[in-house]
């Protein structure tokens, strides 16, 4: 199970206005070091994908001040350059045999979508579009992003790009959105219809589109795939707030706010276990949520916080705020210490988590611009 990547905008600042203080507790482990992955030279790294297989893709500072896409794995750290014209790269998925895909800028400022394998940045000039972006990649190289024309709408149009031929994906006659893909190519993601209606949550499976309509609900997005089909998102539901669900084959399930009013997800594994934070708005705490059971992870471990991302086993990752904010993990019934995440000039984060028991984030390791760290926790 590849770990979710990408939130909606307003998933991500619900989340960053519940933050508030939390649970006094203390973790169970002593505090895990975090390895340092450094930069390209520059002050920053910051890290967007990571696999099970243990690569971590992400975008760094040069030392010429330029941003460039960077691949790490087991202490090694490979820059992706940057297609001809040598503007900023950046790196957004990574897929279990290392290639990358992401979007590179030309001199002239355009935004182009590559995929990168075997020491190769390749432009995917099948995609055409007045810009371009990528959201994700699967591990037979299909890739994934929106492309913006100048009849689409402020969202773009969705495609999929495979073997050089780039598809888009069909919709309601307004713009498409793709969020996730999985290794059989279904594809999750949202569409709007052509009278500017709300988004719906969207399923493309075998280049056809499947609609996720919400049995009660305003609007829906979803944001992500596993390899069952199963997918997860958000419905914002009449008179309380976005909501995350499940669909599979056909049905619809709202998940809950666990006694609140709003909750969001953060990934799917491939058991069927959902990750993510459920409660007030000012109050959102991490939660599980398993054959229709939704386990507040504060209540089991004694430390509650915000949930970013889970793995194949039900592991969540996340941060609390023990005393100053710290990175954990939510492992059986107790919590694994990531440390302190806020040093230096900047705050630090957790945001991806495998299955070998790597997690990966951020933190001001120098007390100066922040890096890619990954904290190893072993598997459980």
């Amino acid at each position: 199970m590849r770990p979710s990547r990408f939130l909606t905008t307003a998933i991500l600042a619900t989340l960053a206005a519940a933050a508030g203080p939390t649970s006094a507790a203390h973790a169970t482990t002593t505090p895990i070091t975090p390895h340092d992955v450094g930069t390209l030279g520059g002050a920053w790294s910051n890290p967007t994908a990571l696999s099970n297989s243990g690569y971590l893709v992400g975008s760094s500072e040069t030392t010429t001040g330029a941003t460039h896409a960077f691949r790490w794995r087991n202490g090694h750290l490979t820059d992706l350059g940057t297609l001809p014209g040598g503007g900023p790269s950046y790196a957004v998925d990574v897929n279990e045999r290392g290639d990358v895909a992401g979007a590179a800028f030309t001199a002239a400022g355009t935004a182009r979508p590559f995929l990168w394998r075997r020491g190769l940045m390749r432009d995917l000039t099948a995609v055409t579009g007045d810009g371009i972006s990528v959201t994700g990649l699967n591990d037979h190289g299909r890739v994934i992003g929106t492309r913006y024309t100048a009849t689409s709408g402020q969202y773009g149009q969705a495609f999929v790009w495979r073997d050089g031929v780039a598809t888009d994906l069909p919709g309601l006659g307004g713009d498409t959105l793709a969020d996730d893909i999985n290794s059989r190519g279904d594809i999750a993601g949202s569409t709007i219809s052509t009278d500017g209606a709300e988004a719906e949550a969207a399923l493309w499976r075998d280049g056809r589109l499947i609609r996720l309509t919400p049995p009660i609900g305003i609007a829906s997005l979803a944001i992500d795939v596993n390899e069952r089909g199963q997918v997860i998102g958000t419905v914002r539901v009449p008179d309380s707030g976005w909501h995350a669900f499940l669909w599979e084959n056909g049905v619809f399930t709202d998940l809950g706010a666990l006694g609140g009013t709003e909750s969001y997800p953060v990934g799917i594994n491939d058991r069927g276990q959902v990750g993510g934070n459920a409660g007030d708005n000012s109050n959102l705490r991490a939660v599980r949520w398993h054959r229709g059971t939704a386990t507040d992870l504060a209540a089991l471990s004694g430390v509650s916080g915000l949930a970013t991302a889970m793995d194949g086993a039900g592991n969540v990752a996340g941060v609390a705020d023990l005393g100053g904010s710290r990175g954990v993990v939510w492992r059986g019934a107790g919590v694994v210490d990531l440390g302190p995440l806020d040093r230096g000039v900047t705050g630090g984060s957790v945001q991806f988590i495998n299955d070998r028991g790597l997690v990966a984030g951020t933190i001001a390791v120098t007390g100066d611009g922040a890096h890619a760290v990954v904290w190893d926790i072993g598997r459980r």
